[in-house]
């Protein structure tokens, strides 16, 4: 017996399987409900339709309305699936599942059809597509002992600055914050095990709700927050407007009251450093070069983060707080006095 849903469930499956092609591909499948007129009424009384774009494709998935099918439901659909192709001039149609069995999934591929079965498997013969979620239990989550990883350290960051990211689920703060599906849930788990975070489920969408708040959290967290900068470079010319944040004193003369440097420094994210280095040519500095600029590459983004032309102050004072010179870590001190814990 296939098993979906019932119908109240549908868009909840529809949204596991989403947030499925996400963490499996970190693709999206930007599902969207249909009706086609041309098809006849026995079909979409029968099955609920959604298309999308799975990695490239035109897809239609669909699900069976009534949850009571009978044996011969995997010979009817490919019947309806053909229809349903030659209607919709889509690439695919999956027949989109809920809660079923091995054996019935491999009727399926015995039969060739194409099927969702989130967080269980992904088959899709045309596109020579066969995803399978492991059976055995999931390898232990190694940790740094230390530190925090980047995207867990951004979801703290973003929270002590007032960008909420409780209750909302991991793919959505994973499209906030610029990361993949799998390293947002890999951060989540990360928070979880440190007791930072608390993640539940909502349906099928996997939620964070951080512990604390304030300075409860920032005593909380503070141990394990890193210096995101992986390496400054020196280089030649004036500092490009449109060239990332100010960081360091640069940053710090804005938010702060000490002067400014006569050498500006900038932050952009590492792994956006190869593309943007080329596409405005930037050179390494000589030793006569004058002037010259400094930038910092970071382990995350710092722009997501940022709500001005500085990177924020939460980020700046883990890059400034060790700094040798005594004036310049009392003024990185200083960008705490603004937060109300």
């Amino acid at each position: 017996m296939l098993e979906t849903s019932d119908s109240v469930d549908l868009d909840g499956l529809a949204k596991a399987a989403e947030d499925y092609v996400a963490r499996a591909f970190g693709a999206t499948l930007k599902l969207k409900g249909i009706k086609p007129k041309s098809l006849p009424h026995f079909v979409l009384d029968q099955y609920r339709l959604w298309e999308g774009d799975l990695l490239g494709r035109a897809t239609v998935l669909a699900a069976v309305r009534d949850r009571r099918t009978g044996t011969g439901a995997t010979a009817n659909f490919v019947k309806h699936r053909d229809l349903i192709q030659r209607e919709t001039g889509a690439a695919s149609v999956l027949l989109l599942l809920g809660r079923t069995t091995n054996a019935i999934r491999h009727q399926l591929i015995d039969r060739k059809i194409a099927f969702l079965a989130p967080d269980a498997q992904l088959y899709v013969p045309e596109a020579l597509l066969d995803v399978r979620e492991r059976s055995q239990a999931r390898e232990p989550l190694r940790i740094d002992a230390n530190h925090l990883s980047p995207t867990a350290q951004v979801l703290v960051l973003a929270n002590l600055l007032g960008k909420d990211a409780r209750d909302v689920s991991l793919t959505e703060l994973a499209d906030r914050f610029g990361s993949s599906v799998m390293s947002m849930s890999r951060a989540a788990d990360e928070l979880e095990a440190r007791k930072i975070a608390k993640a539940h489920h909502v349906g099928r969408r996997r939620q964070l709700n951080i512990a604390a708040a304030g300075v409860d959290l920032w005593s909380l967290a503070q141990p394990y927050l890193r210096n995101p900068i992986r390496k400054v470079r020196r280089l030649a010319g004036p500092a490009p407007a449109d060239l990332g944040l100010l960081a360091g004193e640069s940053a710090l003369a804005e938010l702060t009251m000490l002067g400014r440097p006569r050498i500006e420094r900038k932050a952009v994210p590492a792994a956006h450093w190869k593309q943007l280095s080329s596409g405005i040519a930037l050179r390494p500095a000589g030793p006569f070069d004058d002037p010259h600029f400094e930038v910092e590459t970071w382990a995350y983004d710092p722009c997501v983060l940022a709500s001005g032309r500085t990177v924020d102050p939460l980020s700046l004072y883990l890059t400034m707080r060790d700094h040798a010179d005594e004036r310049t870590a009392q003024a990185a001190d200083q960008l705490l006095e603004q937060f109300a814990w």
